[in-house]
């Protein structure tokens, strides 16, 4: 199995990264016809979506040193992280750093640049001669300053929207896979049950079914325990 086969669907955007993957691991191939290495990538969309196991494969398919940043401080002790963390990937190149969930470094609701992020634009500067990756995770861009989207520091911004039918049949299949259901579950029935439902709604949904039916003593995950798990899940009833 290869290492992102481990998130079902999205073959464009695993396309893509096995491209600047590629570039990594190879860069004469592109150095020789005048091709830069991408700086960094940006992964936004909704949460639920894979955004960070993408990232996670991304990291494990280069085989490099990696160094993950989520924001677990405040004030100037997170800014010397994000300072230090830069420094340690620079000493240890070609390495890759991850900023997970980076929309939320910042306190502020506006796209002003903040400290950190504009810490964040300075390490990224710093190492740009340097061969160190950065890839961040976000639910929104909305609120990341412009600055910081430019090219040459996040080149490429790859959207995860919701699963269309064929993802969401692959996702409904795999999550079910390890349940025992009845014969009058239909994966087609399910998939426009689940419209607009993000991979970790619908591997939640699958499991409160095998609650209910767990706790009813029934036998099998039925029609019934989904549709009752779907109601739950959109409409808290």
């Amino acid at each position: 199995m290869g290492t992102f086969d481990k998130v079902i669907g999205y073959d464009s955007i695993k396309n893509e990264l096995l491209q600047i993957c590629d570039i990594i691991s190879h860069p004469e191939a592109y150095e020789k016809l005048g091709a830069k290495t991408p700086k960094g990538i940006l992964l936004y969309g909704a949460p639920g979506l894979g955004k960070t196991l993408m990232a996670d494969c991304f990291i494990e398919e280069t085989g490099l040193k990696s160094y993950t940043v989520r924001k677990t401080k405040g004030g100037n002790d997170f800014l010397t992280e994000i300072s230090d963390i830069f420094s340690k990937a620079k000493e240890n190149a070609p390495s890759i750093i991850l900023f997970d969930d980076l929309d939320k470094f910042s306190g502020t609701d506006d796209d002003r640049p903040t400290a950190e992020f504009t810490a964040i634009q300075a390490g990224i500067d710093e190492v740009k001669d340097h061969k160190v990756f950065v890839i961040a995770t976000v639910n929104t861009v909305e609120n990341l300053p412009d600055s910081l989207l430019r090219s040459g520091r996040f080149d490429r911004q790859l959207c995860f929207w919701y699963p269309d039918a064929i993802d969401a049949q692959k996702i409904i299949s795999y999550y079910l896979q390890d349940k025992k259901i009845s014969k009058d579950i239909n994966i087609e029935d399910l998939v426009n049950m689940m419209q607009n439902c993000s991979c970790a709604s619908m591997e939640s949904i699958l499991n409160e079914a095998a609650i209910t039916a767990a706790y009813k003593r029934e036998d099998e995950i039925t029609m019934q325990d989904i549709i009752k798990a779907v109601l739950k899940q959109q409409y808290s009833l």
